[in-house]
């Protein structure tokens, strides 16, 4: 089945770019494209899409606003937003965003194709390149994270995520572990539920931030 795809981002020729590289892809095509927020907002009400390309500053409402109103309207949609992370308070603010995935700018066209299928198969995408965010979190106190001294995560808790890193889906964890795909599925609740995370990179950024896991591990 084919993904529907959308892009939204104030520069005509980035996005034509992208455009153009996506539809080059197999089983994916470009439906949506938007200038701002508002525009995609107004697209949404007669195209739908499965995966969101979103940028960040943008006029009229940007992408930190537009992720807001997608969670509320639209809480299907994949968001992967698209950034350059040459910004502090940008770090910060993208930290606390509720997407399923970042996509730096600078980052090789090939590895696209992989994240877009990555956040269709998985439900999430967390570049490796990103080490900026982690380093930034850890190390700077404005940051809206509590440092915590004991991980909250049980054994079989910390088997799931690890597992989930390595892409492996419910019914293939629930066999390595030799439990019930639903007991997969209950882990995983209980893990965005203890970082009270809206999806899975939720829980994959909290480990992180708190050296529970490696970069390494991604």
């Amino acid at each position: 089945m084919k993904l529907n795809i959308g892009i939204t981002d104030d520069h005509a020729l980035f996005r034509k770019s992208l455009k153009f590289l996506i539809n080059s892809f197999d089983d994916m095509e470009v439906v949506l494209e938007a200038e701002h927020g508002v525009h995609l907002l107004n697209k949404l009400e007669t195209t739908a899409i499965d995966v969101l390309l979103l940028d960040l500053q943008m006029p009229k409402m940007d992408g930190f606003e537009a992720c807001k109103k997608l969670n509320d309207l639209y809480p299907d949609i994949k968001i992967l937003v698209l950034t350059h992370l040459d910004e502090k308070e940008t770090i910060r603010k993208v930290l606390n965003l509720s997407i399923q995935g970042y996509f730096t700018k600078n980052t090789e066209p090939h590895e696209l194709k992989n994240a877009i299928l990555k956040l269709s198969r998985n439900g999430f995408y967390f570049e490796k390149n990103l080490t900026s965010i982690i380093h930034y979190i850890r190390n700077n106190p404005e940051t809206e994270v509590k440092t915590v001294d004991v991980n909250p995560f049980s054994k079989r808790e910390m088997q799931v995520l690890k597992l989930t890193i390595k892409e492996l889906n419910g019914i293939q964890i629930a066999d390595t572990l030799c439990i019930s795909p639903k007991t997969v599925e209950q882990h995983k609740r209980n893990l965005m539920d203890k970082t009270n995370s809206k999806n899975f990179i939720g829980v994959i950024k909290y480990a992180l931030i708190h050296e529970f896991i490696s970069i390494e591990a991604l």
